[in-house]
């Protein structure tokens, strides 16, 4: 079964994977301050899964290297400076040279910041980063895929006042278009846009999370760069919806959806916090699954158990809760 990994700016399950074997069931990693998303990634080539933390009220990003038995420890060169209170990341190869790169969405300005790995853990700032968007009022979430089918990954992020999203093309370089084509969503797409293959054509899709049309709108790539709703986009998904996942919940092979529902935090809305499952038709079109909530997990430390990053928003450091 495909593992679902979760990541929102709130202090709650923020990454799901296996660490290793562990002598305690909880570990405490220090990190920047105001840590929110954690995203993993394999930083140093090693074949071990490392940890990426996005610091927002430090401007900043901690790389964790793990040594795949539950143990990390900060890169070169980490916490790396990430932009004006970076709200987000998406890991990706973006200049080609087959290593991992880092963009993030820096809230409260109108800029995406992005940084290029050297494969030893260290990442520097591209040649053109930031980059500048123009979304009202500035950037929540931020995500990588292949849109144009050209073999590089691209980016989009979200335009909030807009109802709308901004993609940005890539030409292969690491260099990206700006301004770049809009396409409409629901009303007030918001923190965690996430790119997959919803529909089995091998084509990067999108699904975006909108918070106050506690709904989810897809978008299906046809690998051109265009992108179109499936019948019944967007689609109920609970109050308030933060955050999105994709994965394999029900292990019939097909891509369904887990959103975070977190109207307590944010102003003025009311309804339950938890978690829906939307269950894929592979299609494009998506159900609620009976028996929501549901988290499924991957596993940092190879023992088949799952466990749990959280970031620890007020102390600076990301807890490992190890399952048994």
């Amino acid at each position: 079964m495909r593992n679902l990994l979760a990541s929102t700016g709130l202090p709650a399950i923020l990454a799901i994977a296996c660490f290793g074997a562990a002598p305690a069931p909880v570990r405490r990693v220090s990190v920047g301050d105001g840590p929110g998303v954690v995203a993993t990634l394999d930083a140093n080539r090693d074949g071990k899964i490392d940890l990426v933390v996005v610091n927002e009220r430090g401007g900043s990003a901690s790389i964790l290297l793990g040594d795949g038995r539950g143990n990390f420890s900060a890169a070169g060169g980490s916490p790396v400076a990430a932009g004006h209170s970076p709200n987000d990341v998406a890991v990706g190869d973006f200049n080609g040279d087959g290593l991992p790169d880092l963009a993030f969405a820096n809230h409260e300005t109108q800029q995406l910041t992005v940084l290029i790995g050297n494969g030893r853990g260290e990442f520097i700032p591209a040649p053109d980063s930031p980059l500048s968007v123009a979304v009202k009022p500035h950037p929540h979430g931020i995500a990588a895929g292949d849109f144009d089918g050209d073999g590089s990954l691209d980016l989009v992020t979200d335009s909030w006042a807009d109802d709308r999203l901004e993609i940005l093309f890539n030409d292969g370089k690491g260099n990206f278009r700006t301004p770049g084509k809009y396409v409409a969503v629901g009303k007030h797409p918001y923190q965690r846009i996430r790119v997959d293959d919803f529909n089995g054509d091998g084509k990067a899709d999108i699904v975006s999370p909108n918070l106050d049309g506690n709904d989810v709108t897809i978008l299906l790539g046809d690998g051109k760069g265009a992108f179109v709703q499936p019948p019944g986009s967007p689609f109920p998904c609970g109050d308030s919806p933060f955050n999105v996942a994709a994965g394999d919940v029900n292990a019939d092979g097909l891509t369904d959806l887990a959103i975070v529902n977190s109207p307590s935090s944010t102003p003025n809305r009311s309804g339950r916090d938890g978690l829906t499952v939307l269950l894929g038709d592979g299609h494009g079109k998506f159900r609620p699954m009976t028996g929501s909530p549901f988290i499924t997990d991957k596993d940092f430390h190879g023992d088949g158990k799952g466990d749990i990053a959280v970031a620890n928003n007020s102390d600076r450091a990301v807890t490992l809760i190890f399952g048994k």
